[in-house]
C-alpha cells in the first residue's frame, strides 16, 4: 500500500503485512511525525515505543568493497601514466618534427594534416664563403669543398648535413654527396665549418652546395 504523512504529505510505498489487520503506529522519516496506520484509516493512540519507522522507497546505495576500490585506484593510476606518456611522445614528435621529417620525408605531410607547419632544412641558417678547389694529391686529382654555416635567426638552430654536387658541361650532375657539418648545432651568430674531399671528380665546371633535404 501507499501511506503519506497527515503533516507533510510525504508519501511511502509500505507492504499490506506490515500493518497487519489491526494497523499499527508509524513516524514519518522526514518531519518525525507520528501516526496510527490502520486499514480502515481509524486514529487510534498508542505509546511511542510501539512506532515503526517507515523510510521512503529508494534504490540501495551499493559500497564498494577496499579490494575493489583499490582495484579502481591502480586502474585509474595506471591509465593516467598511459596518457602522460602519450601526451609526452606526442609532444617530442612535435618539437623534434624537423629532424623527422628528414630522417623520414613523408612524415612531413602526417604533420600538415594536423596543422602543423615543418621547417625546411637549413631555415634561419645561409651558407656563406663557400668554395671548391681542383689540385692533384699523391698523383690523382682531387676536389676540395668547404664553406661555413652561419645562423642568422635569433634561436637556436640545428645544422643540417650539406648536399655536394658536381657539375659537367651543360651543368649536368657529375656525383651528389652529403657533408657533415661542425657543430651539429647553432645559437644565434654561430658558425659551423665544413670540408670533403673528392678523388677523381670527373670533368667538373661547377659546385652547387645546398643543405640536404633529406
Amino acid at each position: 500500500m501507499i501511506i503519506a504523512c497527515p503533516t507533510c504529505a510525504t508519501r511511502y510505498t509500505l507492504a499490506d503485512s506490515a500493518v497487519g489487520p489491526q494497523g499499527r503506529k508509524v513516524r514519518c522519516a522526514k518531519c518525525g511525525h507520528t501516526w496510527w496506520q490502520s486499514p480502515d484509516e481509524d486514529d487510534l493512540d498508542f505509546s511511542l515505543n510501539d512506532v515503526t519507522e517507515i523510510r521512503q522507497t529508494s534504490a540501495p546505495t551499493v559500497e564498494r568493497p577496499p579490494r575493489d576500490r583499490a582495484a579502481m585506484r591502480r586502474a585509474l593510476i595506471g591509465w593516467g601514466l598511459f596518457v602522460a606518456v602519450v601526451l609526452a611522445l606526442a609532444g617530442g614528435a612535435v618539437a623534434a618534427r624537423g629532424q623527422i621529417v628528414r630522417l623520414w620525408p613523408p612524415a612531413a605531410l602526417l604533420y600538415e594534416t594536423v596543422g602543423l607547419r615543418v621547417e625546411p632544412p637549413g631555415t634561419g641558417l645561409q651558407l656563406q664563403n663557400l668554395r671548391s678547389e681542383q689540385k692533384v694529391e699523391g698523383g690523382a686529382p682531387v676536389l676540395v669543398v668547404d664553406g661555413q654555416i652561419v645562423n642568422v635567426s635569433d634561436t637556436v638552430r640545428p645544422v643540417p648535413v650539406v648536399r655536394v654536387t658536381s657539375l659537367g658541361e651543360d651543368r649536368k650532375p657529375i656525383r651528389s654527396w652529403t657533408v657533415e657539418a661542425s657543430p651539429a648545432q647553432l645559437l644565434p651568430g654561430e658558425i659551423a665549418v665544413f670540408r670533403d674531399a673528392q678523388r677523381d671528380p670527373g670533368a667538373v665546371l661547377e659546385v652547387m652546395v645546398t643543405f640536404d633535404g633529406g
